[in-house]
């Protein structure tokens, strides 16, 4: 800065000299020393807002920052962050009131803790407490406390940590919600009694809460075949949970004996099994008790029933096969069958059959399936018509008889659709 002054002056002297030896063009000489102390003046103005700049900021750093010496290593720190207290010797060491804001400074060397801090560094404005008034006024700043008074200070800052760990957010509140509204039961089918005087709880209607009595055993009873995995009470200290098995075989059931050992206390349970998870609230009363709790489960029924048609679907198609061992005599074969109907009926049979023991209807490819309904086979008997067993092969009728006249009937009443088929009386291979 200084040589750009000189600079300047140099300027400056050397223009009014120009001046002076044009003195017949004063005028103009008057006017460029205008314009060159103006650009002097500005220039010397803006250097000087920058160096106060450039003050003030050195001056707010070094009130805000000093350096601390800890083990070998000089950190930088927040000069409100300081804390000294008396090591009982007569001298000062140094604590840190925010520990954590320098982890990235110390690495894994550590702020002092009380009792192991270090003095200010010879480097320091603070080192010395014969300094100069400015340290004086820089010490002034730094809080001088107690050994008790840090500790407590140290336990607020962990506790105001743990606090803010605890601290729900929005999310969390709805989520505690949708707890809470499932816990309330809303809509939850009510509990029934059982057989053995227990109390059947439907099973994942709600999270139901089970009373129990010291000294008394509160028997909870699991599906039959259930094995249990896992048993994890909330409190297993004053309550136990004893297992028990009853019945053999498919019929053997688990149950888990519950008892409190004192009244007035709550907790909850988690039985894990082989098929589902049970989550019960538990609570002890000194009066009352539940003795024993079963569960329905619906869910269980519903599969029952899928289970059943399915098997029933499967035998329907085993039945509508025809055994891979079947033979037929070509001598037994009838095949004098007449078939009438409107050909535009998908469903009229190309052929009809009988081996003397079964009669066969075929159809077209397919098109029984194609049909918006399949077509009813009944007989005529005695001038009635009557209803007879067959099953579906493929594209096949199979009746477990022979008989003379039939009929294939899709619809009711005036509005249905009949082709009759009629055995004839010739026997043999011919059609």
């Amino acid at each position: 800065m200084r040589k750009r002054n000189l600079t300047l002056s140099f300027v400056l002297l050397f223009t009014l000299s120009l001046c002076i030896m044009l003195s017949p063009f004063s005028g103009e000489c008057s006017e460029t020393w205008n314009i060159v102390s103006s650009d002097y003046r500005n220039a010397a103005e803006s250097q000087k807002k920058q160096a106060d700049i450039t003050s003030k900021a050195e001056i707010a750093n070094k009130a805000e920052m000093v350096e601390i010496e800890y083990k070998g290593k000089v950190i930088s720190v927040d000069i409100a962050d300081i804390i000294l207290m008396a090591d009982g010797k007569g001298g000062q060491t140094i604590g840190l009131g925010d520990p954590e804001k320098y982890i990235s400074q110390h690495g894994n060397v550590g702020v002092a803790p009380y009792g192991e801090g270090q003095l200010y560094s010879a480097n320091s404005s603070l080192s010395n407490s014969n300094n100069t008034s400015g340290s004086q006024n820089s010490r002034s700043n730094i809080q001088e406390i107690t050994e008790r008074e840090y500790e407590e200070e140290q336990l607020a800052h962990q506790w105001a940590n743990i606090v803010e760990d605890l601290s729900l957010r929005d999310i969390d509140e709805k989520t505690l919600e949708l707890v809470r509204k499932f816990g309330e039961a809303k809509g939850a089918v009510p509990p029934m009694a059982g057989s053995s005087g227990s109390v059947v709880i439907t099973y994942s209607s709600y999270t139901p809460r089970i009373v129990c009595r010291p000294m008394y055993v509160t028997d909870i009873m699991l599906q039959p075949g259930e094995l249990v995995t896992g048993v994890h009470p909330g409190d297993p200290v004053r309550w136990t949970f004893t297992p028990s098995r009853s019945g053999s075989g498919v019929t053997e059931q688990t149950h888990v004996l519950i008892k409190p050992l004192i009244a007035d206390i709550s907790t909850n349970l988690i039985i894990n099994t082989d098929r589902r998870t049970y989550q019960l609230d538990l609570m002890s009363s000194p009066t009352d008790f539940i003795p024993s709790v079963s569960f329905s489960y619906p869910a269980d029924s519903l599969k029952e029933w899928d289970m059943f048609l399915a098997e029933r679907k499967k035998e329907r198609q085993n039945t509508t096969e025809l055994s891979s061992g079947y033979t037929v005599n070509p001598e037994d074969l009838y095949l004098d069958y007449e078939v009438r109907g409107r050909d535009s009926l998908r469903w009229k049979p190309i052929r009809v059959w009988d081996d003397g023991v079964k009669t066969y209807i075929h159809f077209r490819k397919g098109s029984t399936k194609k049909s918006v309904e399949a077509p009813v086979l009944i007989i005529f008997e005695h001038k009635k018509e009557v209803l007879v067993n067959y099953r579906v092969a493929n594209d096949m009728y199979i009746v477990d008889r022979v008989f003379d006249k039939g009929a294939l009937i899709v619809g009711t009443g005036a509005v249905q659709d009949r082709v009759v088929i009629t055995r004839l009386g010739t026997k043999g291979m011919g059609n």
